[in-house]
């Protein structure tokens, strides 16, 4: 594994509590950091299609207004409608080939809806912004 190395500034108060964090667990101050930078920076998921990776590197240009509006998004009533309307029409009888191709762009629209909010939420939350709770998010 290729090691960088890089000098960074920290306040002494954060110093002091990875200082005494890496006391207690008998580590090296840098495996904290290390460890902390690991389980805080959010993997980039190599396994989405190139499509959905596209979808998600554009939002990394936006300005927090537009995040906001992706994140609290919903899915237009009529995908959702259509989508019920074909599944429950499935465990009557099999759909068509052009229905059950419906149901699969819907399925990855409603998909990639998904996860350009969560992936808005993540980086608002990195900007700073104070994230909605689940209730407030529910709320009409």
């Amino acid at each position: 594994m290729t090691v960088q190395t890089i000098p960074i500034n920290i306040p002494q108060r954060l110093y002091a509590r990875v200082e005494r964090f890496a006391h207690l667990t008998h580590r090296s101050i840098e495996s904290v950091l290390e460890q902390t930078l690991t389980a805080t920076i959010p993997l980039w998921p190599r396994q989405l299609s190139p499509e959905m990776q596209a979808a998600l590197l554009a939002l990394e240009t936006l300005d927090d207004s537009a995040l906001w509006q992706i994140a609290v998004s919903m899915a237009a009533p009529s995908w959702q409608l259509r989508l019920s309307e074909l599944l429950a029409q499935n465990k009557i009888a099999p759909l068509s080939e052009a229905e059950q191709n419906e149901v699969t762009q819907l399925q990855f629209q409603a998909d990639l809806l998904m996860l350009r909010k969560g992936y808005a939420f993540v980086l608002l939350k990195w900007r700073g912004h104070a994230l909605p709770s689940l209730a407030e998010l529910e709320a009409p």
